[in-house]
């Protein structure tokens, strides 16, 4: 880990700039942050990094403060070294420490040096782990021994996949190979062997639901009598997500009124910080009006027959509509939804020219409606969407810009996770749908495009991936059978 300092221009002023300091990390990652002095530029020493004496400015003042700064530094990378120079766990909790920001990656790597704190306590009855017992075949392989005991020997059903322990394995040998690049000077500690006798875990096909299976999920209705049964919550969560272009499971917890912008939902994506901006239509806005009823009547009020501007064929053919009902002009797309279900089923008559007429008006009522909902969402107070998360407890997040989460919200954000996904479990387990979980949704929802023949760069921008490389490799995860229709088409193109 190195410090330094350097110089930022200022917006506005060519000829003065922000002192900055930055703490750059052996993983190549650098953290950023202004000490909020502005100098002009020419008095910076930029070999020294400190303030050139002069009489424009109080330099003795500022350098005081970056030789605190860089003091500081030294002395806590310093304690780091020496109480780390014989225990293996003591080096691994303090790199955590030091070179992690995200506390959710902390607490995952936590996790795992926790396990090999247990194994050396339970198994080796020592406290300390000496950076010597590393390279011992015998250390590596009586801990994934441990491990493999701890995660699969009380399981009646196939055991699981080796994912848990060779990823244990490969965290720890990453610590090992950074202590060997902090320690140049020492005999490096060989870990050629960790992953011996692990077979790197097969790479399953993901569990997705096919559109048969959506429609299953979409007639679910709990008969579950007695207290509440949130898995009705659960199943429009679900389909709130897999309507939102495969929302991950973090935005949706942390989806905020404010999120609603002129019929899209704009927000920073929790995983990666990349800016998102996702169509809000018809069906996403219908399943949300079952936690928001009386918005989503608003929203359908709001946008009548006879607001819409219409061709003059399509006036020629709606005019022929005889409603005693409801007057046509007062139409919502409620009850041309109901007319055409009436079309469809009669049998005596030649629908087909005004069918084609109503699918056209309807789908534009259903976008405004849409954009109402989105709109009457967007006025409401800034809070949580969803009530898995108390807002208050993280007021800190701005809208639309990336935070660090501290411990506290991390954890909170598991335990609404896991309450979400255990109700999702108790759903899959009542129609026959194995597996079922919040991430299925996004699945489903890039499997479904596909089956639509949407192309790659489509599918990563839906989902919001850093690159294309990201979504092509996710695409091969998924079953071979989507391309049967393309196959079909060109067989159809000749006869044998």
């Amino acid at each position: 880990m190195k410090l330094y300092f350097y110089l930022r221009p200022t917006k506005g002023n060519s000829k003065v700039s922000t002192i900055y300091k930055c703490l750059e990390f052996s993983r190549g990652v650098t953290e950023r942050s202004s000490l909020r002095i502005k100098i002009p530029n020419k008095l910076w020493d930029k070999r020294a990094e400190r303030v050139k004496e002069s009489n424009e400015i109080n330099f003795q003042s500022i350098n005081f403060i970056l030789n605190q700064l860089e003091a500081e530094f030294l002395s806590s990378n310093k304690q780091m070294t020496k109480s780390d120079k014989n225990c293996f766990l003591e080096y691994a909790y303090s790199h955590i420490e030091s070179e992690y920001q995200n506390e959710e990656t902390k607490k995952k790597y936590t996790t795992i040096i926790n396990s090999l704190k247990k194994y050396c306590g339970e198994i080796l009855n020592i406290n300390t782990l000496p950076f010597s017992e590393l390279s011992k075949i015998s250390f590596i392989e009586g801990y994934k021994k441990w491990v493999f005991i701890r995660q699969y020997n009380n399981r009646d059903t196939t055991p699981k996949k080796t994912k848990t322990a060779f990823n244990y394995v490969i965290v720890i040998q990453k610590f090992i190979k950074e202590y060997n690049a902090h320690n140049p000077e020492k005999t490096p500690i060989t870990t050629i062997h960790y992953t011996n006798g692990i077979k790197k875990f097969e790479v399953e096909e993901p569990t997705m639901l096919l559109p048969e299976d959506i429609n299953k999920l979409i007639s679910y209705q709990s008969n579950s009598t007695g207290k509440r049964d949130f898995t009705n919550d659960a199943k429009h969560q679900f389909l709130f997500q897999f309507f939102t272009s495969g929302m991950r499971v973090s935005d949706l917890l942390l989806l905020n009124f404010k999120h609603f912008v002129k019929g899209r939902i704009v927000f920073n994506v929790k995983k990666s910080g990349r800016n998102a901006s996702i169509l809000f239509d018809y069906n996403s806005a219908k399943v949300l009006g079952y936690f928001y009823p009386q918005e989503f009547e608003e929203a359908i009020t709001r946008n009548k027959f006879i607001d819409l501007k219409l061709t003059t064929k399509e006036v020629e053919e709606l005019s022929k509509i005889d409603s005693s009902y409801v007057p046509l002009t007062d139409f919502t797309v409620l009850d041309l939804k109901k007319f055409k279900q009436f079309l469809s089923e009669d049998k005596l008559n030649d629908n087909t020219r005004m069918l084609k007429i109503l699918d056209g008006v309807i789908e534009r009522l259903e976008s405004n409606v849409a954009n109402s909902m989105c709109e009457i969402m967007s006025s409401k107070n800034e809070g949580f969407v969803f009530d898995y998360l108390n807002y208050e407890d993280f007021k800190n997040i701005q809208i639309r810009h990336k935070t660090t989460f501290t411990k506290e919200q991390v954890n909170k954000l598991h335990r609404a996770r896991t309450k979400y996904n255990g109700r999702l479990k108790r759903i899959g387990k009542r129609i026959g749908i194995e597996k079922l979980s919040s991430h299925v949704s996004r699945h489903s929802f890039s499997y479904s495009m596909i089956l639509q023949q949407a192309r790659p760069d489509q599918i990563s921008i839906s989902l919001v991936h850093a690159n294309q490389s990201i979504t092509e490799a996710y695409i091969k995860r998924f079953p071979d059978h989507h391309s049967d229709a393309p196959i079909k088409r060109v067989h159809s193109m000749y006869k044998v």
